[in-house]
């Protein structure tokens, strides 16, 4: 894989964005979501996912770790990418816990449950290894699309399959691009899983 074709994989399936992917597969995939989302302010609370989730995670880690470029989040040494992902952890926390008016169902409030609880395994893990931020939400978006396909669209296995395709050009980018080994890759994939399948086990039916 070329570096031009690498980067831009690495940005588009960069994981600041994993939330929006997730909310519009939850959209997407879930039929009781579908029906309200497309309702006369369904795009007023896309917007609202889209700030809450991404625009306001990426400027607040970018502020607190004094990176004024986006593209300067990529040469975070090790205690940097651990505080990058505890602040993501309150972030995603707090909006789960205290933003009540987006969460038109449970699913959603899960999902974002999910993005902490992933956030705060990655800060610990971060501590003592370096692990692929990019592979790791890509595995926690399979988790999403297997709990989806028990009650969603009945073509769940496209979607499962049209993600482990990304997740897999995804793994190839960092690797073209040098920016982990073939270990951190394997274990932000094996981690992400874990992790998410945890919360989703915990917390489902509990909310």
């Amino acid at each position: 894989m070329n570096q031009r074709l690498a980067n831009f994989i690495s940005f588009l399936f960069h994981p600041i964005f994993i939330p929006i992917y997730g909310v519009l597969a939850i959209t997407q995939m879930h039929y009781v979501v579908s029906a309200k989302i497309m309702g006369k302010f369904g795009f007023i609370l896309l917007g609202m996912f889209v700030l809450l989730l991404c625009v306001v995670p990426l400027y607040t880690v970018m502020l607190l770790l004094r990176k004024y470029k986006p593209k300067e989040l990529a040469a975070i040494n090790k205690e940097e990418r651990s505080r990058a992902a505890t602040i993501l952890f309150f972030i995603y926390a707090f909006v789960a816990w205290y933003v009540e008016p987006i969460f038109i169902h449970e699913i959603l409030r899960l999902f974002v449950v999910a993005l902490a609880g992933s956030s705060l395994a990655l800060a610990v893990a971060s501590r003592f290894v370096k692990v692929s931020f990019h592979v790791f939400g890509w595995a926690g978006m399979l988790v999403l699309l297997a709990a989806l396909s028990t009650s969603g669209d009945g073509y769940f296995i496209f979607w499962i399959v049209a993600c482990l395709f990304v997740t897999a050009l995804v793994a190839s980018s960092r690797l073209s691009l040098k920016a982990h080994s073939h270990k951190e890759v394997y274990l932000g994939f094996f981690l992400g899983l874990i992790c998410n399948i945890a919360v989703y086990l915990i917390f489902d039916g509990r909310l």
